[in-house]
């Protein structure tokens, strides 16, 4: 335990510092990492980070609560259809209200409608998104903290809330499972699906180690709120410093390949999810499901009973969602040359993180179907790349 306390310690206290130093490469150094490296040595820590570290302004604060609001209007507001989530480790249900298309539709509409009238300047993000940065970072810490002691004063469900002991561990990755407001307000899911901008993937954060098993803590909250948003539109801030002119050849190639693991990471979520809704009685690539019946215990005691899908992108990987993720991640930073490797850190972190995980899933399941775990890996032999791994 020891060593998750120190873990958890570096995490806490690297993290916004390496957004920092990513935001001052690309804003001091032209989006040279070697270059700001070589100046960070030079001046040490205190000094490079001290006098160029961008700071939250009255107006980014403004902007960004403004936009963290709406975001919760429409996420309590519109209408959509509930979808009742994967049992929780304690035995619930949730229902969620699906309205994240709805949600993008209105948030785009709106913001071409200001932009079309004047009434607002649609490159004042990018004009100051050191700014954000840090309004994001100073909102991400704001809310650790709440529920930080949320968690220890008065836990919505006090069976999933998961406490160590360990500050640095329970502030990384401890707290509650599913914290709410009201009966469907979940503020897991609105920081994933609202507050990191990735409003269409309401249904599919469902399936996510994030959403089943992560507790609402640093790692989640910082994670969306913080790191996805900055790091996932690098390829994008990195481009309108330095254009890159594609052969119409590579063009066609990488969007065909984003295109496909894009593809392949929705569909696979929609295989297991389409399996598990008809109990195993479907069809996928015409041909009837293959899954393996399986139970396992939650922490109330009861027995409950699961399907393990060995078809369709199931059949070749026990881990393909974490496949279309890599491929469309490569994708969208092979975009930008090879001139840099300032743009490729969300490949780079993402492969790294899928593998980790691959292993995590691997024990948590283990420990929650025995070894009915050990059948599943015989029908299907491959973690995540087929004949690869």
């Amino acid at each position: 335990m020891l060593f998750n306390e120190i873990a958890s310690f570096l995490l806490v206290t690297s993290s916004p510092l390496f957004l920092a130093f990513y935001q001052i490469a690309y804003q001091d150094f032209d989006a040279s990492l070697t270059l700001a490296g070589k100046s960070l040595m030079k001046e040490g820590p205190n000094a490079f980070f001290t006098g160029r570290t961008p700071r939250p302004t009255t107006s980014t604060i403004a902007v960004y609560l403004g936009y963290v609001v709406c975001q919760a209007v429409l996420y309590n507001h519109l209408p959509g259809p509930l979808h009742a989530a994967p049992r929780t480790i304690g035995g619930r249900r949730l229902l969620y209200r699906l309205n994240g298309l709805a949600a993008w539709a209105v948030t785009v509409a709106v913001a071409s409608i200001c932009s079309y009238f004047l009434l607002i300047d649609p490159a004042y993000v990018a004009k100051n998104w050191g700014e954000f940065l840090a309004t994001a970072n100073l909102y991400s810490g704001i809310l650790v903290a709440v529920f930080w002691v949320k968690a220890r004063i008065s836990p919505d469900v006090e069976s999933e809330t998961f406490l160590t002991g360990y500050f640095w561990y329970d502030l990384f990755n401890g707290g509650e499972l599913h914290p709410r407001t009201g009966q469907l307000f979940d503020w897991k899911h609105f920081n994933a699906s609202r507050t990191g901008g990735i409003l269409t993937w309401s249904l599919m954060f469902f399936e996510t180690l994030d959403g089943s098993y992560e507790r609402f803590s640093f790692y989640s909250i910082f994670g969306f709120a913080a790191m996805m948003p900055h790091l996932w539109t690098l390829q994008t801030q990195y481009l309108a410093l330095h254009p890159v002119e594609l052969s119409h050849g590579k063009c066609l190639a990488l969007s065909v390949m984003f295109i496909a693991g894009w593809y392949m990471r929705h569909v696979v979520d929609d295989q297991k999810s389409s399996t598990r809704t008809a109990n195993g009685e479907n069809k996928i690539w015409g041909k009837k499901a293959k899954v393996l019946r399986v139970q396992y215990r939650t922490s109330d005691g009861k027995i409950h009973h699961s399907l393990l899908l060995c078809s369709g992108f199931w059949g070749w990987a026990r881990h393909a969602n974490y496949l279309g993720s890599m491929v469309y991640s490569w994708a969208s930073c092979l975009i930008c040359g090879t001139s840099h490797i300032f743009p490729y850190a969300v490949a780079v972190i993402m492969t790294g993180m899928v593998i980790h995980r691959c292993f995590r899933d691997e024990k948590r399941c283990r420990a929650k179907y025995g070894s009915a775990w050990g059948d599943y890996c015989q029908a299907v032999r491959w973690r995540i790349v087929p004949f690869v791994f």
